[in-house]
C-alpha cells in the first residue's frame, strides 16, 4: 500500500489510552473517529481559521455527510500513533477531508474520508464555501488539493 505522505502537511501526535482500547489490547474502531476529530481541529488552526469557544456556534455552519474509516493494522495501549490530514477537495458546498493514522514504524493503522457540507446559518440549506476560506485552503494545500467546480461535477 503507497501511501501519498507528501500531500500531507498537517501532522497530530496522539497517544493510545488505557480507556481507548478494548478487552483485545486494540484500539476501539470508534475512538479514530475521536482522534481524527482532534487532528482536524488542529488542521483549522493550522490552515489560519480562528478556534475559540463560539467556533462551532457562531462561525460558518458545517453539517457532516460522510464518514468513513478502512482498519488496517491494530493499535495498542500506549502506543503513539501520527495522524495524517489535509483537504482534498474543495466543491461548491462541500469540502472532503483525509486522514491517515499511522503507528510509529510507519505502518498505517486506519485510513478516514469525511466530507462535510457549508449550510446557510437561516435554512440548512448547502451554501457555497467562503472564499476566504478557499484561499486560506489553497494556500496551505498547495497543488495538492482538487477546487472542482460545478461543470467539473454533476454531484454537490
Amino acid at each position: 500500500m503507497t501511501i501519498p505522505i507528501e500531500k500531507f502537511r498537517h501532522r497530530y501526535s496522539r497517544r493510545v489510552l488505557s480507556y481507548h482500547v478494548d478487552r483485545q489490547n486494540v484500539v476501539h474502531n470508534l475512538w479514530y473517529f475521536f482522534y481524527f476529530e482532534e487532528a482536524r481541529v488542529e488542521y483549522i488552526r493550522q490552515v489560519g481559521l480562528p478556534i475559540d469557544q463560539g467556533t462551532f456556534i457562531t462561525h460558518d455552519k458545517y453539517f457532516v455527510v460522510r464518514n468513513s474509516c478502512d482498519y488496517y493494522a491494530p493499535a495498542l495501549f500506549d502506543e503513539d500513533l501520527t495522524i495524517l490530514t489535509r483537504i482534498s477537495f474543495v466543491r461548491n458546498s462541500s469540502i472532503g477531508f483525509e486522514h491517515w493514522a499511522m503507528k510509529q514504524d510507519g505502518t498505517p493503522a486506519a485510513k478516514a474520508e469525511h466530507v462535510f457540507v457549508h449550510v446557510d446559518e437561516k435554512t440548512d440549506r448547502p451554501s457555497r464555501v467562503p472564499d476566504d476560506l478557499r484561499d486560506m485552503i489553497r494556500s496551505y494545500e498547495g497543488e495538492h488539493v482538487a477546487f472542482i467546480t460545478e461543470s467539473d461535477s454533476a454531484t454537490d
